[in-house]
């Protein structure tokens, strides 16, 4: 008479504590899943041109946190920047710097050529002279150039030119490098160089604040956008550039990604996920989240910089 309702509560006293169990599983695989590829781009530089000392000592401060934390990274290089008279061979040093910190080198194009301007036999030129330097580099390493990230994330205007460039790269051996968060430094770095230029110490304090806090406001929309999208955690791919901006505050960068749990993986460990394959709906732009919310129909606004700064950038856009 009494063994019924016994049962029964071992019964239910099991299955609340299998369904605690699987909820605690599922925590920590989404834990667990939280990867980020670290990328820069414009190597040796991005931004207003700098004397080459300052951009050998920037160098020197990206590199050596790369190096002391080993961090997987990818730099994609535009080799236009290295041919300049008198210091060709000291800005070939400036890549062998950073593929001897261990990041992985690939193309840029050679002079950072938009897709939307310029036609496709003019954007596989311009890619095939952007391979000579790193080409060169990456063999002495005992590998080889992999990647190739489009310029402003501009892909083909078209699907099917876009489609005709990637089955060159892949004759080559390449493969498309998407990315999922933008870090907006380069639109920061803006008002960072005026105040740096200034010597305005508490200014550019105040900007590296407020990039530190928008790189993790961007984290978190990423994230969403992914759960959203794929119900789940996808390895991230962060944009960042070779910039003074990302030199004076690389080491708190990474603080910020690490309090949000992320591990540092490879570039050929993250794209082995499903989701960086080709969304059903072509949208020419390697801005992965953003590609595949067009496809899904979904809203895409994430976090953009404070007033002041897009102020700054957009002064100099029309200063020039």
């Amino acid at each position: 008479m009494y063994r019924c309702p016994f049962f029964l509560l071992i019964l239910l006293a099991c299955f609340f504590c299998c369904d605690r169990t699987l909820s605690q599983s599922k925590v920590a695989n989404k834990l667990r899943e939280k990867r980020v590829v670290i990328t820069f781009d414009d190597l040796p530089l991005n931004g207003p041109q700098l004397k080459l000392s300052r951009i050998q000592a920037m160098t020197e401060r990206l590199t050596t946190v790369v190096r002391n934390r080993r961090i997987p990274a990818v730099g994609f290089v535009n080799e236009s920047q290295l041919y300049v008279d008198g210091e060709m061979d000291r800005r070939i040093a400036l890549l062998k710097t950073w593929a001897d910190a261990g990041v992985e080198l690939a193309n840029h194009t050679y002079s950072h050529i938009s897709f939307r301007d310029s036609g496709l036999e003019q954007y596989q030129d311009d890619f095939i002279r952007g391979d000579t330097a790193i080409a060169r580099l990456m063999k002495q390493k005992g590998g080889k150039v992999k990647y190739f990230r489009h310029p402003f994330l501009h892909m083909g205007p078209t699907e099917e030119t876009e489609r005709k460039f990637e089955r060159f790269l892949t004759e080559r051996g390449y493969r498309i490098a998407p990315m999922t968060i933008d870090s907006v430094d380069w639109m920061i770095l803006s008002a960072y160089l005026i105040a740096k230029n200034q010597s305005d110490n508490e200014l550019a304090r105040k900007i590296s604040m407020d990039y530190l806090e928008l790189l993790d406001r961007r984290f978190e929309y990423s994230e969403k956008a992914a759960d959203l999208l794929f119900d789940r955690d996808i390895p991230q791919i962060l944009l960042l550039h070779a910039n003074e901006l990302n030199a004076d505050n690389f080491a708190a960068v990474l603080e910020v990604i690490k309090r949000r749990g992320y591990k540092f993986v490879s570039f050929d460990e993250a794209i082995q996920d499903p989701v960086y394959g080709n969304p059903p709906k072509y949208t020419p732009s390697s801005d992965w989240l953003y590609h595949w919310s067009v496809s899904k129909g979904k809203d895409w606004s994430p976090p953009r910089p404070p007033d002041y700064i897009q102020k700054a950038f957009n002064d100099g856009q029309s200063a020039k």
